[in-house]
């Protein structure tokens, strides 16, 4: 009789190959969030209810969201860093629902992510990282069916902006008032907005406004998962009034 696995133990970075720089802030930031699976799913729940089965995800890192996402009918991993590309074309080779194309929002509408075939288009974390969001938000807009939705999480207030923003090439922090008027501008309704992540925020302001770090330590994003299920319960009872991030849905 087979003796029982016994589980493995959370690793202390993400299995990941890349060749990241002793100070590349983001691919550190990825491995250190790929360990926290509490706030992972927190922020996948943000979006779970307004999915539909053709997904397009904009920036899909090391698959630190993508995990979630394996239920729909299609996942469009779209990525542009190849060492990210390589690894996710690895980690869901299984699951034939997903397909990973190397390449940027920018490039889009194209032969391999075309105009109009898509329900949703996620992005997570990321549009905060391109300098005309306007036009990023057009062109996942042209990606939709009619009716679909983009589902955009950005960091938010921009008083929060520090050491931890500009080493994680973050061009802008968002309000909810800022990213309403770019979802218009680029032809999308805004049909839901919110501010997540209350406590986030005093972390955030800490080790990036006052320590000048380049990332949260490991130990710091721990001890914050480990709270999650707590903020996340509270935060549905008394939605924050302002937070880390925004989270916004829009229509076309």
């Amino acid at each position: 009789m087979p003796e029982p696995q016994q589980p493995q133990a959370a690793p202390t970075l993400a299995p990941v190959d890349v060749p990241a720089r002793p100070d590349d802030a983001v691919s550190r930031g990825l491995e250190i969030l790929a360990t926290v699976y509490h706030y992972n799913h927190w922020i996948f729940d943000q979006v779970r209810e307004h999915l539909g089965k053709r997904v397009v995800e904009v920036g899909s890192g090391i698959g630190n969201i993508t995990q979630f996402l394996l239920n729909v009918d299609e996942v469009v991993c779209l990525e542009p860093f190849e060492p990210y590309c390589r690894h996710l074309r690895s980690r869901f080779a299984p699951h034939r629902n997903v397909r990973v194309v190397q390449g940027a929002i920018e490039q889009c509408p194209g032969p391999e992510v075309p105009a109009g075939q898509f329900d949703t288009v996620v992005c997570l974390n990321v549009l905060e990282h391109i300098e005309d969001d306007v036009s990023a938000l057009r062109r996942m807009r042209e990606l939709l069916a009619p009716g679909g939705r983009v589902i955009v999480l950005v960091p938010a207030l921009h008083f929060l902006y520090g050491q931890m923003d500009r080493a994680l090439g973050h061009v802008r922090r968002y309000s909810r008032r800022s990213l309403r008027g770019a979802f218009r501008q680029a032809g999308l309704r805004p049909v839901s907005a919110r501010y997540l992540n209350a406590l986030g925020m005093l972390g955030w302001w800490w080790h990036g406004r006052v320590r000048g770090r380049t990332v949260v330590p490991v130990g710091a994003t721990r001890l914050f998962d480990r709270m999650v299920p707590f903020l996340a319960a509270w935060e549905r009872l008394v939605p924050p009034l302002i937070g880390q991030s925004v989270v916004m849905v829009g229509q076309a």
